[in-house]
This record gives structure tokens, C-alpha cells and sequence, in this order.
């Protein structure tokens, strides 16, 4: 799959197929993982692959009763190794650098799940010393992610969630200052975006080609009434 139909059609799946994953598939996602950047490529990340239903339990308990938890046929716990971070780094690499690099390291497991034709979720809202015990982590791993993996209902359809266009989120040498040049580069980017402006240019072009043809459909219809009652009227005769 093409890198950026991958990231535009990536989607958080919370229905799963009861089917199983291949293994051989779960290993190219946790591969995935591994070549994420990471601060001094310390790659402190770590994997627990859960399938077993009581231990599911325990995470769809630790993680405010999320019901993906229990349906998706995997589990993949991400922890980062705060000791190992932490003799190169110290207190930022504890509390920043760690968190950075599980992130960059679960995205990277999402686009490969998405591109093996899975489905994913990422879930952050649990409880960490409870997701630590469900699958005994040792005091130096904090849990930093959860991953329900499996296939999609094909059934369900995803919605398509709006993006803020770049240019509202994107400065130019100091925060406040609008881009110079997105105007001009905006309908050369991979996702088609276009300005606002453009936008509703394109809108109203689109409601008069639309008006148009309502209203030739309506002198098709007329002229067709017109024809049924003529044919009426010689009958009649």
C-alpha cells in the first residue's frame, strides 16, 4: 500500500471479526514497532502480545470497560523501559523522551496493521498499575499504550473524521505568522486539500451545475406531461 493512502485511510476499529491473526502478522506489525526513531535509537520499547480471555479481562477492566478490549481477538500492550531511557537520559528521558518514542513506535504499528488489511485502536485512558499487574510488568516497564488488533467488520462502515487544514495549525518562522506559500501548494498536496476559499468557490460552481440540471430535468418532465396528455386528449377523440 502506498505510504500516504495508508496514513489517509487509517481509521480506529473498534468491531473486530472473531476470526484469529496469523502470527506471521502480528510479527510484521511488532517489527513495524521496532523501526521507529527513538532518542539515541535507546529503543526502549517493549511488546506483551495478549490473546488469553482472563487476562483481556483484566485490561477491558483496567481501561474504563472499553468493549474493543474484549472483542478484538489481540492485544498488544506497549511499555517503555523508564531505567533504560533513564541511565542515558535522566528525568527527561523518564518523562519525555519515553513517551515520544512509544508514540512514534505505536504509530508505526498502526500504519502496518492498516496496510496487512487489520484493524486497530489505540487506547490511552487506563489504569497503569492495573494494566501492570494484569500482565506483570516489572517496576522499571510503565505501560504506555494499549493496541486492540483484528480484522474489521467489513459491514461497518468508518466515517471519514474532518482534519483542520494545515495551514490553521502551520506557522512560518514564529508562531502567529500564516504560511507564505500554502496557497499556492495546497491542491499539490497528497491529500487534495484546498483552502477555504477555494472551497466554497468549488461549493457554489458545484450548486449551479446542480441548479442547472434541475432545472432541464423539470423541462424534461414537462414536456413529457406535455406528450401523456396529448395522447390522452386523442384517445379521447
Amino acid at each position: 500500500m502506498d505510504v500516504f493512502d495508508c496514513i489517509e485511510s487509517r481509521r480506529s476499529v473498534r468491531s473486530y471479526d472473531k476470526k484469529d491473526v496469523p502470527k506471521e502478522l502480528i510479527a510484521q506489525i511488532l517489527v513495524a514497532g521496532t523501526y521507529a526513531p527513538s532518542a539515541g535509537n535507546t529503543q526502549e520499547w517493549e511488546f506483551i502480545v495478549v490473546k488469553d480471555r482472563k487476562i483481556k479481562e483484566k485490561l477491558f477492566e483496567s481501561a474504563l470497560r472499553q468493549e474493543q478490549i474484549r472483542e478484538a481477538p489481540v492485544i498488544i500492550v506497549v511499555g517503555a523501559n523508564l531505567k533504560k531511557i533513564g541511565l542515558k537520559y535522566r528525568e527527561r528521558g523518564k518523562n519525555v523522551y519515553s513517551l515520544q518514542d512509544t508514540a512514534a513506535c505505536v504509530q508505526n504499528m498502526l500504519l502496518a496493521a492498516n496496510a496487512l488489511g487489520l484493524g486497530t485502536c489505540w487506547i490511552g485512558a487506563f489504569d497503569e498499575n492495573k494494566v501492570s499487574s494484569a500482565v506483570q510488568l516489572p517496576d522499571e516497564i510503565r505501560p504506555m499504550a494499549m493496541i486492540t488488533v483484528g480484522f474489521p467488520l467489513t459491514y461497518k462502515k468508518l466515517p471519514s473524521p474532518d482534519r483542520i487544514p494545515f495551514e490553521r495549525v502551520s506557522w512560518q518562522e514564529k508562531y502567529g505568522k500564516e504560511l507564505e506559500w500554502f496557497m499556492d501548494y495546497s491542491k499539490l498536496t497528497r491529500f487534495h486539500w484546498q483552502p477555504l476559499d477555494q472551497q466554497i468557490e468549488e461549493l457554489s460552481r458545484r450548486l449551479k451545475e446542480l441548479k442547472k440540471e434541475r432545472e432541464e430535468l423539470k423541462e424534461k418532465e414537462s414536456g413529457f406531461g406535455n406528450k401523456l396528455k396529448d395522447i390522452f386528449k386523442k384517445n379521447k377523440e
